[in-house]
């Protein structure tokens, strides 16, 4: 295999891959041996006709697709592994020149990453942010432990309000007919949680324990359900149960019952003090995107749009992998979004532009400040990965392929340059 470069314009690299007469033969024979049983001629049974005799029958250039197609890929490894080649693109292939004596001659064009110019990234100014807990901040979050922890009561001298919890046996029909899905017994709802349908929990409100009623509603039309969507049901409701959430009253043994500590006041302390915490992780992510914006916009760089697209692509489809898990396809969160796929993707260009812009600066910044990572604290990332996962550290490293490594290294080397340009940076007062 002999790689030449021929050009370079506008991030677009052409070259060339010879391949000898010799390699370019064991392509053929193995489109031959991959066809020879799905191809007979008069005199032979179907797989022992000769290859000879089939390239005479059907042309000398029988195989030679199949042949490339087999031999192409592992030369083009090789060929940009020796020119050194960074592509994000796949290769657009022409055959220049091919013959069973002389081999083949292939012409391809790829893109590659852009040059980047650095600007400033040491020494940014940013502005500090504030991390100061508020007493109403401290007692709403009071509250909320509060709420988490009140307790049932059962009501029985009144009817139902919103905010009880209503326990209920329905059985659902559209046209009279029941539906999959529509049927459940003692089924805890929460009245005015909008849970089910709209409407669905209002006509239960007034009603006492023991009543037996029908609930009128329509299924929305973007419905995770098609065969319901905008749809009339009828929903015949028994209402077995009421209860009311009561809350613990806020002192020392409301203290003691969910924490650690055993008065009230060292218990809002606690709270204060992760309150804080929380703020000052908010603020440093904030100062982070801040400085990244800020360095980004002091390069140059001029980035192939096909960057941006795989990009875009790559956040596509952990979206739609993220709502599959939730139990939904594409299509009906959009339905039920009132958008279009293409929209979607869309909201995603900003993300996905920063995104790019970010990581192309960072590896400049890797190749110039001459970061490095050592195989101890790669092993030591990669058992970290494993103990996520609950795999011994040993298990994980032995599991981890040589281009997995790799991938950590080069994330490990961005987390690095991102942490020099937060390192150096200069606080200020916001103005």
């Amino acid at each position: 295999m002999n790689a030449t470069f021929v050009e370079k314009a506008n991030n677009v690299v052409k070259f060339t891959v010879e391949v000898d007469g010799a390699a370019f033969e064991k392509g053929l024979a193995y489109a031959y041996n991959q066809n020879k049983n799905k191809i007979s001629l008069p005199g032979f049974r179907r797989g022992k006709a000769p290859r000879k005799l089939i390239e005479a029958q059907y042309g000398a250039n029988f195989f030679y697709e199949e042949a490339i197609n087999h031999i192409f890929p592992d030369v083009y490894e090789e060929a940009i592994d020796e020119l050194k080649l960074d592509v994000v693109s796949r290769p657009t292939i022409d055959v220049e020149n091919i013959n069973k004596e002389t081999g083949v001659k292939f012409i391809v064009e790829v893109t590659v990453k852009p040059e980047v110019t650095l600007g400033q990234y040491k020494g940014l100014k940013v502005e500090k942010e504030p991390v100061e807990v508020t007493e109403e901040e401290v007692e709403k979050e009071l509250k909320s432990i509060q709420e988490k922890n009140a307790r049932l009561v059962e009501v029985t001298d009144r009817a139902a309000e919103n905010g009880d919890v209503a326990k209920i046996s329905y059985l659902g029909t559209v046209d009279g007919v029941a539906f999959e899905g529509g049927q459940a017994d003692n089924h805890d709802l929460t009245l005015g949680s909008h849970a089910f349908i709209e409407g669905f929990e209002e006509q239960i409100v007034g009603h006492n324990v023991g009543d037996k009623f029908d609930v009128n509603v329509t299924f929305p039309e973007a419905y995770h359900a098609p065969e319901l969507s905008g749809k009339a049901a009828v929903f015949a409701v028994e209402l077995k149960g009421l209860s009311k959430r009561e809350l613990p009253e806020l002192n020392d043994e409301f203290a003691e019952d969910v924490s650690e500590f055993s008065t009230l006041d060292e218990y809002k302390a606690s709270i204060q003090d992760k309150l804080k915490k929380e703020k000052e992780e908010k603020a440093k992510q904030i100062q982070s995107d801040k400085l990244l914006d800020a360095a980004i916009a002091n390069c140059t760089m001029d980035v192939p749009q096909v960057m941006y697209d795989n990009k875009i692509d790559q956040m596509m489809r952990e979206f739609e992998e993220n709502i599959t898990r939730q139990g939904l396809t594409m299509d009906i969160y959009c339905k039920y979004m009132g958008t279009t796929k293409e929209d979607v993707k869309e909201n995603f260009r900003e993300t996905s532009e920063k995104s790019v812009r970010a990581r192309l600066m960072l590896e400049q910044i890797v190749k110039e400040e001459n970061l490095t990572v050592s195989e101890e604290a790669l092993k030591e990332e990669i058992g970290r990965f494993g103990e996520s996962y609950g795999i011994d550290a040993e298990k994980m490293i032995e599991m981890f392929r040589e281009e997995d490594k790799e991938a950590l290294k080069e994330d490990m080397l961005v987390k690095q340059a991102l942490k020099l340009i937060e390192d150096s940076a200069e606080e200020v007062e916001k103005a």
